[in-house]
C-alpha cells in the first residue's frame, strides 16, 4: 500500500508539473493513507508496539499492576468494540454510494477500514493477552527487556567486529603490546 501511495502521489505530481492534473489522485491517496494508518495501528497492537504506560504499570507492586492491567485491557477492548461497531454502522449508511472520482469503487471499501482494523486490533489484543499477562505476573517490563536485548546484541556485534579486526591486523595488536 505504501508503494501504491508513493506511485499515486508521484504520478499526480508529474501530471501537475506537466500542466495537467488527475482528478482522482487526491481521493485515492487519502484512502490509501487511511488504510496504511489503520492497518499499521492493528499491526502495532499485535506486536505490542503501541503507546502504553509500561513504566507506570511495572513500577507498581503486584496487586496494583494486575488492577491497572485489567483496567487498561477493559478500556482498550471496549473502545475498540465501540469503534468497530460504529464503523460497521457507517457502512450501512453509505449503502450503494461510490467514490466521487473513481465511480467503480464503492465507498464501503474506503470506510471499511474502521471495522476491519479495529476487529484486527481486538483479535490481536486477545491473542497476545497470555504473553502480556505473563509479563505482568513476572513483573518484566517488555520495553526494558527489549532494550536490554538490543544492548546485548550490539555489544556482541562490537566484540565480534573487534575480534575480526585484531585477527586481520595482527601487527597492530603487536604494536599496542
Amino acid at each position: 500500500m505504501i508503494v501504491a501511495l508513493a506511485c499515486v502521489v508521484l504520478l499526480g505530481v508529474a501530471y501537475r508539473y506537466s500542466g495537467q492534473s488527475l482528478i482522482w489522485y487526491d481521493e485515492v491517496a487519502a484512502a490509501l493513507l487511511a488504510w496504511i494508518t489503520f492497518t499499521g495501528a492493528a499491526l502495532a497492537v499485535v506486536r505490542n508496539s503501541h503507546m502504553g504506560f509500561n513504566g507506570l504499570m511495572f513500577g507498581l507492586p503486584g496487586a496494583g499492576r494486575f488492577a491497572l492491567f485489567g483496567l487498561v485491557e477493559l478500556l482498550f477492548l471496549t473502545i475498540c468494540l465501540i469503534i468497530a461497531w460504529a464503523g460497521w454502522a457507517i457502512l450501512e449508511i453509505f449503502g450503494d454510494e461510490v467514490m466521487t472520482t473513481v465511480r467503480f469503487v464503492p465507498r464501503a471499501v474506503l470506510q471499511g477500514i474502521l471495522p476491519v482494523s479495529f476487529g484486527l486490533m481486538i483479535l490481536g489484543r486477545l491473542l497476545t493477552l497470555p504473553e502480556r499477562l505473563q509479563a505482568v505476573r513476572d513483573g518484566v517490563d517488555p520495553d526494558t527487556a527489549e532494550i536490554e536485548h538490543e544492548i546485548a546484541r550490539a555489544e556482541a556485534e562490537l566484540a565480534e567486529a573487534r575480534g575480526k579486526s585484531q585477527r586481520s591486523h595482527p601487527s597492530a595488536r603487536e604494536a599496542t603490546q
